[in-house]
């Protein structure tokens, strides 16, 4: 009867598990490579950050992520010379990305809108992640 009862909890466990089945989508966040804005609103802005992180964390919405420096090293071709700086284009470039747990697309967009970047002109490219390791 033990036995019994810690299956039927197992078993219990694993389909609640997955039926909350998350997705993860990466969001690939770019921010203007020349922000010009106050030190006042920068502040404000890494207070919005700090608090959409934290809620993200507490949410179980994040599963990981990395924030670039701005300096970088760009190759286009082998036969083209290396620049040192971060790939820049249309004025904006790669500042960080997140791994995003989701229900579906809907839920990816609706956590992505409440990203602090746009305060300051950035954006973010949300997309599905295919796991090629399995």
């Amino acid at each position: 009867m033990k036995y019994l009862l810690t299956i039927i909890i197992c078993l219990f466990t694993a389909c609640a598990f997955a039926q909350q089945k998350q997705n993860q989508f990466v969001f690939i966040i770019r921010s203007k490579a020349d922000i010009k804005a106050s030190p006042e609103v920068i502040k404000t802005n890494i207070q919005h950050w700090t608090a959409w992180m934290t809620d993200l964390g507490k949410n179980g919405k994040i599963s990981g992520g990395y924030r670039f420096p701005s300096e970088g090293t760009t190759l286009t071709s082998t036969d083209k010379p290396i620049k040192t700086t971060a790939y820049i284009t249309n004025g904006e470039l790669v500042s960080s990305f997140l791994i995003i747990n989701a229900a579906d697309l809907s839920e990816a967009k609706q956590i992505a809108a409440k990203c602090p970047v746009f305060e300051l002109g950035g954006n973010v490219e949300i997309r599905s992640i295919q796991n090629t390791a399995n």
